[in-house]
């Protein structure tokens, strides 16, 4: 029992010696993303303004159109904050992880390191084919669906940031 006591160690790190993720340069999703939010935002305009229609012809004008109103402003802001996040989405593949960022108002960090990673698939919605992007899908040990999307991507970057992390996950394995 001693020699096993004698031979561990776990020695505190210095956290001013560890690599800052937020220095790296990433690599930018398509552009192409901001115009499928904004037409699946544009298909949410048009429901609302199809209720303040029916609203309308329902004679309940004033309560139609409060409520018309908010959402509408609710619509606008989140166009506003689709456009100002497009430019922070970023995705990189370092040595031993893959970090993935996003986000205006809330801003949002996630490095996932290779030993962790289960598998990776590649998504992509009849809207995705349309305007040809691709969502890399990536799944860890221990989550119950995928823990990091990075939507945005072509089809062909996608289906290379796959390989190379499914060679890396089968580096990690030996």
């Amino acid at each position: 029992m001693d020699s096993i006591e004698a031979s561990f160690s776990n020695k505190p790190i210095d956290i001013t010696t560890l690599p800052a993720f937020e220095q790296v340069v990433l690599n930018p999703v398509c552009k192409k993303l901001l115009t499928k939010h904004l037409l699946q935002t544009g298909v949410w305009f048009l429901i609302v303004i199809a209720f303040g229609v029916f609203m309308y012809f329902q004679e309940e004008i004033l309560v139609g159109s409060l409520i018309s109103g908010f959402l509408l402003l609710f619509l606008i802001f989140l166009v506003f904050d689709l456009i100002k996040k497009q430019p922070r989405y970023g995705y990189v593949i370092r040595e031993k992880d893959l970090i993935y960022k996003r986000g205006f108002l809330v801003s949002k960090s996630t490095v996932v390191s290779f030993n962790r990673i289960q598998h990776v698939s590649i998504n992509r919605s009849v809207l995705d084919k349309w305007l040809d992007l691709s969502t890399l899908k990536v799944f860890t040990a221990g989550g119950s669906g995928s823990d990091m999307k990075i939507p945005g991507l072509e089809p062909k970057v996608a289906e290379k940031l796959k390989e190379a992390l499914a060679g890396k996950i089968a580096n990690e394995d030996v």
